[in-house]
């Protein structure tokens, strides 16, 4: 291919997560002709699924929610004038936990009634699930009002009385306490409410009970109190949904185009290079990639903002996770997800994760596995330095800790037996760094923290004109609902800059 092959877009879209195809869909919808640069050879990151030996897994055990009123992919429907293919469960999941199973009802009261039976003292859960549930919708309600937050500038601050209720102020007060210091003031601190509590932000908001703000651990708790989705053949058929409708407008998704470096050109373009040696050229950027993967691939005048934010938050997890096909051995009414806990003082090995996250196949699902068999997803956490530099001993730890994995599903899934087991395989953080080119491995974004301020996050667009952010990495942080509304703001963020500037009057 001519090395020197030049494309011209609007706006240039690199990643094609759920946060750039967002962002990518609402500018398209707004008459930007709009560039997506995909590394892999199928669009989503870790937002997609991928075929293996015939059968069809996700990128990761993940459940899907956001698309209920204030919701960011209800707006991103609304806005699109468009559905997405799923199928609302319910219940949603099932928590195992010594010896017991703990349904997570959608309805709320019912949710109450079995955390009441499942951990006693009815009236401090009831207080603690009530008050979790009303600062979650009030998050939903208020972010999705403000597109330009973070503020970065005193337009940004001046806007924000005019754009809340005073009403609402009061929810901020749970940005200075952790999901811990509310549950002592229920009363249900209890140890093993705490596992259970702390499992479960692992899974929302990369961190426990102790260092997770209840301003954000209130919507992580309370995920599954909303409507759940599964999506049939898996959630690359919801990109590709989005694919279809961004190329319907004229813009264009372009898969297996890694790029390799980003800088300014003249004329206010950029200059987007990808691996196969392609020119993109555009006033507008819009990166969906890792904080830290950025720092590797632009121009040096660019280059020490991004490390100076990779050092910032250099802490960061990675993942273990497993495709396993197994025969059709389970209940008929046996939930999709569930969240596998081990013995008290038991982890898994190499991982020193506590619990293991599973995702199964509808069994009526004959495109991810044929009648008869069924797919499983399995995650945990996982930190990842230690992960590339085994010393040769990569093979036998990666077999090491799949082998643990299906002895503790053997034990704690119910319909769960390793002979049923049709086939296996496991990734670590070297596989995600090699298949989604996330850097180190580092999956989910950067964890909760009470010493993060609220307004200390990514901002959507970064101090060099007409480069912005969207994704994981970035405000409002992770889960498809976060890097969903993350694609939305950074429309509203490129809206403004191309009006100012007056590139160009689509807007």
């Amino acid at each position: 291919m001519n090395s020197k092959q030049k494309f011209y877009a609007d706006a240039i879209v690199v990643g094609s997560g759920m946060g750039g195809m967002s962002a990518a869909c609402m500018m398209a919808k707004n008459g930007l002709k709009v560039t997506v640069l995909e590394a892999a050879h199928v669009p989503g990151g870790c937002s997609s699924s991928y075929k293996r030996k015939g059968y069809i897994f996700e990128s990761g055990a993940t459940t899907l929610v956001g698309f209920d009123e204030h919701q960011p992919l209800k707006r991103l429907e609304d806005e699109l004038g468009i559905e997405l293919q799923k199928t609302e469960l319910n219940p949603s999941m099932c928590v195992h936990l010594d010896g017991e199973q703990i349904t997570r009802y959608k309805n709320d009261e019912k949710w109450i009634q079995e955390a009441s039976e499942k951990f006693g003292n009815p009236k401090g859960q009831r207080k603690f699930w009530e008050l979790a549930k009303n600062v979650s919708d009030t998050v939903w309600r208020v972010s999705g009002k403000n597109v330009f937050f973070p503020p970065q500038n005193i337009t940004d601050w001046l806007r924000l009385p005019f754009q809340n209720n005073p009403a609402d102020a009061p929810v901020l007060r749970f940005g200075f306490s952790s999901v811990l210091d509310v549950m002592k003031s229920c009363g249900v601190n209890t140890p093993r409410f705490r596992r259970f509590v702390d499992e479960q932000l692992m899974i929302t908001a990369q961190s426990e009970a102790d260092d997770t703000p209840f301003l954000f651990g209130a919507a992580g708790l309370t995920y599954t109190n909303y409507s759940n989705y599964y999506v049939y053949g898996g959630l690359l058929r919801m990109i590709e949904q989005l694919q279809e409708w961004l190329e319907s407008k004229g813009s264009e998704v372009k898969t297996r185009r890694k790029v390799v470096h980003i800088e300014p050109a003249s004329d206010g373009l950029y200059k987007v290079i990808t691996e196969k040696g392609e020119e993109y050229y555009a006033p507008v950027v819009i990166s969906n990639l890792p904080v830290w993967n950025m720092a590797e691939i632009t121009s040096p005048e660019i280059q020490p903002w991004f490390k100076e934010k990779s050092q910032k938050y250099k802490k960061a997890w990675g993942a273990i996770t497993m495709g396993v096909v197994h025969k059709d051995t389970f209940a008929d009414d046996m939930p999709l997800h569930h969240q596998i806990h081990f013995e008290e003082g038991d982890a898994l090995p190499m991982a020193g994760a506590r619990s293991v996250f599973v995702s199964m196949s509808a069994k009526d699902d004959t495109e991810r596995a044929k009648k008869g068999l069924r797919t499983l997803n399995v995650s945990c956490h996982t930190p990842t330095a230690k992960w590339f530099s085994m010393n040769g001993q990569y093979d036998d730890n990666k077999a090491h800790v799949q082998a643990s994995i299906l002895e503790h599903l053997e034990q704690k899934l119910p319909g769960f037996n390793k002979k049923d087991v049709e086939l296996a395989f496991a990734a670590t953080p070297v596989t995600w760094q090699n298949w989604v080119y996330r850097k180190e491995g580092r999956v989910g974004g950067i964890p909760q923290s009470m010493n993060r301020s609220l307004l200390d996050w990514t901002p959507a667009q970064a101090p060099f004109s007409g480069l912005f952010l969207c994704g994981d990495t970035v405000y409002p942080g992770q889960g498809i609902p976060g890097v969903t509304l993350s694609g939305i703001n950074v429309y509203y963020r490129v809206k403004n800059y191309l009006n100012k500037t007056k590139i160009k009057a689509t807007f």
